[in-house]
């Protein structure tokens, strides 16, 4: 609309000064389409010279927050740029419902980084990856008659959100009903309690942790051999996931089961015990297997499950796991259903989920 009251502003301008025989309006009506020439042009020139990128940032944060994604321009030319705007695509990871936001602002000459970062914030209601993707990017000439755009690719960002920290009353089982097993873990932290011992040496697997390997045998051998360790009451829970499902899962039902999954894990670690929790990873090729041994491992393996494609169907589950029969296994499903040594414990509702764990009782024993 600017343009079409542009050029017709000019013409008119142009019409009088001829029709009043005035020289000095029509050099000024020439000089004025000689700029607005330029203006149009200049939009092409700086539109080249004008990048966007999202710095790589390790975000984490928790639910129902503000997840801010820094944007960094960089204009290589030396004059300023007055206004850009800056299209960006906003979704969770898994969800069909991408939000659509606009980011306006303006770029100064190549100098200090810092000049040039903008924010734009996404809320944060759900669990999981929220991504920014910049779309497009379109730079206005210095009266806003012209605009000129371009396409971005390859210019992502990612935000990790973590459930929330709920407390649960469980009743843990007697600890002879562990599993004691040989536990890939060195001793205890504290001074006076070291009481491990290396049970035995084995070469090295997909999963072991590197810290743990046997640097002397293995360069006599030229093979990675691990040190396995074994201490007094270390205990073993194998955590199943089952996460596959009969119809596509919403996001809403997706945070359901990462909240369960977290809170349910946390609290386990507050007793003196070791949780293998395994869950099927298409990216890589079949089962994983998550060793936790302390509390400060919880956010690392949901930020690992956030990031995996472990959402199947039932057949691809049982290709590799059945486990409700299994003694001291424990398994939860994207049914919200919490099973222990093939005995069902509780049957969470999505809508309640927050006041089921943090109000209900749960006996493992």
């Amino acid at each position: 609309m600017k343009k079409i009251v542009t050029v017709l502003l000019l013409l008119l301008a142009w019409y009088f000064a001829g029709m009043n025989r005035q020289p000095y309006v029509m050099a000024a009506v020439i000089c004025g389409t000689i700029f607005v020439v330029l203006s149009f042009f200049l939009t092409r020139y700086l539109k080249h010279k004008l990048t966007a990128e999202i710095p790589e940032q390790s975000s984490i944060i928790r639910k129902n927050m503000q997840a801010e994604f820094k944007i960094r321009t960089d204009n290589k030319c030396r004059l300023p740029i007055n206004k850009y705007k800056l299209t960006i695509c906003m979704n969770y990871q898994g969800s069909n419902r991408p939000v659509i936001k606009k980011l306006s602002g303006n770029a100064c000459p190549a100098g200090d980084p810092e000049e040039n970062l903008a924010s734009v914030y996404f809320a944060a209601p759900y669990c999981g990856m929220i991504s920014a993707e910049l779309r497009r990017l379109r730079v206005y000439d210095y009266f806003m008659i012209f605009s000129s755009s371009s396409k971005l690719r390859d210019k992502k960002g990612e935000v990790a959100v973590l459930p929330p920290i709920r407390k649960m009353n469980i009743r843990m089982p007697a600890f002879g009903s562990y599993t004691n097993e040989p536990v890939a873990e060195t001793s205890s932290d504290k001074k006076g309690e070291d009481h491990s011992e290396i049970r035995f040496i084995r070469e090295y697997r997909e999963g072991d942790l590197t810290r743990h390997i046997h640097r002397n045998y293995s360069a006599r051998t030229e093979k990675l051999w691990v040190k396995e360790y074994q201490r007094e009451n270390d205990f073993i829970f194998d955590l199943f996931l089952d996460s596959s499902y009969y119809k596509e899962t919403d996001i809403e039902h997706r945070d359901a089961f990462y909240e369960l999954v977290y809170a349910v894990v946390n609290n386990l670690m507050e007793n003196d015990i070791v949780i293998r929790v395994h869950y099927l990873d298409k990216h890589r090729g079949g089962a994983v297997m998550f060793e936790l041994d302390s509390r400060k491992d919880v956010d690392r393996f949901i930020l690992d499950l956030y990031k995996s494609d472990c959402f199947c169907t039932q057949e691809e589950f049982l290709n590799y796991f059945n486990v409700l029969a299994m003694n001291n296994a424990m398994l939860l499903n994207t049914s919200l259903e919490w099973y222990f040594c093939g005995r069902p414990i509780y049957r969470f509702q999505k809508k309640n989920i927050y006041y089921e764990l943090v109000n209900r009782y749960f006996d493992l024993s």
